[in-house]
């Protein structure tokens, strides 16, 4: 799945109301900054062959930790747990009349960096079905078990096409959804959210085609 399609997921899970859509559209788009970092490096900085880069230096183990540790679902959740842990006692100490005030800010910043936590969890769940041998150890670093699916999100010999097709559906349906759903400040991140999703479309028919 796609960075972008990844944030539609996520904003259609998590972000229903239009206060949550910045922590939850960052949320997931964060596990892919790894993979931003590995592209820029790799390509612009060493100069290194498209094909070289997906083929080999993608599979680098030392790559694989980078990639493999925000998109490991046990650590995500025990990051989910402690932000859990955190707002209840907030939420406690929000009880008390004196404290209220200056808890308030703090449980906001709870609540934002929790959703964000999560999305990253849905993140994590939707590669799982759309990777084969790009797939992820998503339970690192307590297991190199990867699950290797049927399905490709981008190879064509493994109904990567019919993925696409839903992609583009899933990408579509949301942003039309949310855009007019949202009143505010969140139709600037889905109208970003569909723009963005244009031109990874765009590069890829660029790199698929060889121009």
């Amino acid at each position: 799945m796609t960075t972008p399609a990844h944030a539609a997921l996520s904003l259609i899970v998590l972000g229903r109301s239009e206060h949550n859509a910045l922590p939850v559209a960052l949320g997931a788009v964060a596990p892919d900054v790894t993979m931003l970092v590995f592209y820029v490096w790799e390509r612009l900085a060493r100069g290194v062959s498209e094909s070289r880069i997906w083929s080999e230096r993608y599979f680098d183990p030392g790559w694989q930790v980078v990639f493999d540790i925000p998109s490991s679902i046990p650590l995500l959740v025990l990051a989910l747990c402690i932000l859990l842990v955190l707002i209840g006692r907030r939420s406690t100490t929000g009880h008390i009349p004196s404290a209220g005030v200056a808890a308030a800010p703090r449980r906001t910043k709870l609540t934002a960096a929790t959703l964000f936590v999560a999305s990253m969890i849905v993140h994590a769940l939707g590669d799982l079905p759309l990777h084969r041998e790009d797939a992820h150890r998503h339970f690192f670093p307590f297991s190199d078990w990867r699950f290797i699916s049927p399905v490709s999100y981008w190879d064509p010999d493994h109904y990567g096409g019919y993925a696409a097709v839903g992609e583009v559906v899933l990408v579509l349906t949301v942003s039309i959804f949310l855009f007019r759903t949202y009143r505010g400040r969140g139709r600037w991140i889905v109208a970003g959210v569909a723009g963005i999703y244009a031109l990874f479309i765009g590069f890829a028919v660029l790199m698929w085609s060889g121009l």
